[in-house]
């Protein structure tokens, strides 16, 4: 466990520039002192299964983990959901503002882990989010492998994180259909995502998230001629927010909705 340590930032980033998860994903531990990385150092674009074949030990110790959960009074692995982000979940800077915004006397400390995902990709909710911009929604795709982000979360943890998805439902995917590596070399059972309750943006197939809001608002722009969505990325986050169901009209409108194909 690396020994540098930063503050969770508690103001919002800009809805613009969803989702937040910067240049790579990463392993980190979200401690009420900040937040540690878990990631050795050189690591951060080493594939996670590696782990669990190419290398003599994990990225990421699960020992670690759990000691420093206990050095925090806090509930160990064995005693969380798994959950698997696809967004600005994947950070523990976002987590950290939900348990703040909250109001809740919570336990912060919450593991954060990379991972490779089989048979999965990254699209768009047929949905904007309170703020207007478009949020990042698992769906199948056979054939397909993904870096992201798994986190555990204890129950109360859950609940607040569960009440900040309205759009969402989540749902549990078993692995023998959608593989995981963790960065702990462990390969589970079964995990959790938050599944759109909305279905996701799709022009005949999915599709795959956009790193900037600006890139699917001209794309859209591009399909459909709609004005709303015309202009720049924070003008047009703007005008959804005040309108939340104008983009889940406009596409179904369009036929630009698909199925997730998780559940």
């Amino acid at each position: 466990m690396s020994s540098s340590t930063t503050s969770a930032p508690t103001l919002p980033d800009a809805p613009e520039d969803y989702p937040w998860t910067g240049p790579a994903v990463r392993s980190a531990l979200l401690l009420g002192s900040g937040i540690v990385d878990l990631d050795p150092e050189g690591a951060d674009d080493a594939p996670t299964e590696a782990s669990s074949g190419d290398r003599d030990r994990a990225l990421v110790d699960v020992a670690t983990i759990d000691q420093a959960l206990a050095a925090e009074g806090a509930a160990p692995l064995a005693e969380r959901t798994l959950v698997v982000a696809v967004g600005s979940n994947q950070t523990p800077e976002t987590i950290a503002r939900k348990y703040a915004r909250s109001g809740r006397d919570l336990q912060i400390a919450t593991p954060f882990v990379r991972c490779t995902v089989h048979g999965l990709a990254v699209g768009h909710c047929a949905h904007t989010s309170a703020r207007g911009y478009i949020p990042a929604a698992p769906y199948r795709a056979d054939g397909e492998r993904m870096e992201l982000v798994a986190t555990w979360f204890d129950d109360a943890q859950l609940a607040v994180v569960d009440e900040t998805e309205p759009n969402y439902e989540r749902v549990r995917l078993d692995a023998s259909r959608f593989p995981l590596t963790l960065a702990t070399g462990e390969a589970p059972a079964h995990y959790d995502v938050y599944a759109s309750s909305w279905g996701v943006v799709a022009h005949e197939r999915p599709i795959p998230l956009r790193h900037r809001q600006q890139e699917m608002f001209d794309e859209l722009v591009a399909i459909t001629g709609a004005p709303v969505l015309i202009g720049h990325a924070a003008e047009v986050c703007a005008r959804l927010a005040v309108a939340p169901d104008a983009l889940n009209t406009l596409v179904r409108e369009h036929g630009l909705v698909a199925e997730d194909g998780l559940r």
